[in-house]
């Protein structure tokens, strides 16, 4: 093989290699890489399974006074247009924020188990922590506004939770007797997830940046700065308090392995609202436009939904995904019909690849006849297959190139089909019922392989052996995505039909 041949195989194995790397990095560390062993946590056996290990400086009572406080009997049970939330009278707290369309308690089982729930107010003094939070408190309705009492001879608190349509909790605290304390508001804990992909973790707004720490941090730390709102975060869910005015300090506290709790400071009268539930485009927006009206603060909740490193092509992918799926209320055809676009626009780039590829390939006779020809002359072999190719048009970096371009679009759309919410438990048709999880039966890897091995027999190729290569590069492919969300390899489906579809049109013309 001589070497402008060689070159060209190479070429496209880099970019093939890159873009696999790139795509599949998440899910193939998850399955290959080696995982850290586990170290054993000394804990106390409060109720079973994960049991929290207090840490650092701020006193959240963690130990079997706090587990055995409340028994979670004494419930206030509030059903909501997307599921239900539960209040216990034992501190005012939220111990239960349930969708019923993603079926899941956003308040994890460790919150549970342990009785750390949101809601709590922590106080600099730790016998102030368990009156404020371990106490019965006196329960009334109004409407959709639950107001918790609690009066003592020194303090007199009232929390009043306000339970809004769009799947906030507005939120007020009016005191006397705690000026003088220092004051937490629990804002953030760590949210179940099994998500090999996305951040999860804690989570913090300030006036100037998006503050983001994962979920194995250890230890304590202390963000000093505007604080618009705070919490946690996995790819799909959100918790956060926002407080009117803001909060000057952040406190991020880890409690176990891999969970953690993020805390505000906070006056001893506040207003505020909390919001715990799926990272919807539409509606984070629609929050936040509220406040900004009512606040003249831009919360920007959209943040927390990350769209990746190529977030710039990622958005505007999504956007047009959002709008498909306005006038055609299903997922997996918004999918579809993106996918066709996205083809289109790349159309041109595709038709000079595949016509580059075609050329190469109607060379490779003549290319075989020089390389007989000139066997003991490389430099002269060389120089005629350069005259060849300049003769008949053809350049060996036009069909990699486009390839390159098209890279950064690939990796954005699957980046948003791999973090918006808005695809999980999202049916498309037939067997397809979560296009946020892998097909179940396997049935959409096993075509996307075959259509691959189908645009390889169909795409020209000047080389055999690359060729092989790429067939290889199917089944690598194939068995890569059968654990990938069914709604990426629809795309990847779909685009290797319309690749097929192209090449086959392009063989046609080029032999008239």
């Amino acid at each position: 093989m001589n070497e402008n041949q060689d070159m060209q195989k190479r070429i496209l194995i880099f970019f093939v290699v890159v873009s696999v790397l790139l795509i599949s990095f998440s899910f193939f560390s998850q399955y290959f890489l080696p995982k850290e062993p586990k170290k054993e946590q000394k804990t106390q056996n409060i109720e079973q399974k994960q049991i929290i290990n207090p840490v650092g400086n701020i006193d959240l009572i963690l130990n079997n006074e706090r587990a055995t406080s409340d028994n979670l009997k004494d419930i206030v049970k509030i059903n909501t247009n997307y599921g239900y939330i539960e209040f216990s009278k034992i501190g005012g707290r939220v111990v239960s924020n349930y969708w019923d369309k993603y079926k899941i308690d956003l308040v994890s089982d460790l919150s549970k188990q342990n009785r750390i729930f949101l809601g709590e107010i922590i106080s600099n003094n730790p016998l102030i922590t368990k009156l404020l939070n371990f106490s019965k408190y006196e329960f009334k309705q109004d409407g959709n506004k639950l107001i918790f009492s609690l009066n003592t001879d020194s303090i007199k608190l009232e929390k009043i939770y306000t339970i809004n349509e769009d799947g906030t909790i507005s939120f007020s605290l009016k005191s006397s007797g705690l000026e003088n304390q220092s004051l937490l508001l629990l804002s953030g804990i760590s949210i179940q997830s099994n998500y090999s992909f996305g951040h999860s973790g804690a989570i913090i707004k300030t006036d100037k940046e998006l503050i983001k720490i994962d979920k194995d941090f250890s230890g304590e730390k202390i963000i000093t700065d505007k604080i618009l709102w705070a919490g946690e975060e996995n790819k799909y869910f959100l918790q956060m308090f926002a407080i009117k005015n803001g909060s000057n300090q952040a406190v991020i506290k880890s409690i176990s392995k891999d969970n953690t709790v993020v805390l505000q400071a906070i006056p001893s009268n506040i207003e505020g609202f909390g919001y715990v539930g799926p990272k919807l485009y539409s509606l984070l927006g629609k929050i936040t436009e509220e406040y900004l009206s009512k606040w003249n603060v831009d919360l920007d909740l959209r943040a927390s939904i990350d769209f990746g490193f190529f977030g710039i092509v990622g958005k505007p992918l999504f956007l047009l995904l959002h709008f498909f799926y306005s006038y055609i209320p299903n997922w997996g055809v918004a999918i579809i019909i993106l996918t066709i676009l996205i083809r289109l626009l790349f159309f041109p780039l595709n038709h000079k690849s595949l016509k580059a590829m075609k050329k190469m390939a109607d060379l490779a006779p003549e290319i075989e006849k020089l390389k007989k020809k000139y066997a003991k002359d490389p430099q002269k072999l060389q120089e005629e297959i350069m005259r060849l190719y300049a003769e008949a048009g053809a350049n060996p970096m036009s069909g990699c190139l486009p390839i390159l371009v098209q890279i950064p679009v690939f990796i954005a759309l699957y980046n948003v089909l791999m973090v918006t919410v808005e695809l999980k438990n999202a049916p498309f048709m037939l067997w397809i019922q979560d296009l946020s999880e892998k097909d179940p039966y396997y049935i959409l890897p096993i075509l996307m392989g075959l259509s691959m091995v189908a645009q390889q027999w169909i795409t020209p190729s000047s080389d055999k052996n690359q060729k092989m290569i790429m067939y290889i590069m199917a089944g690598v492919f194939t068995f890569m995505f059968m654990n990938f969300p069914s709604g990426l390899v629809l795309y990847w489906l779909v685009n290797n039909l319309l690749g097929i579809l192209q090449s086959f049109i392009i063989n046609k013309t080029m032999k008239k």
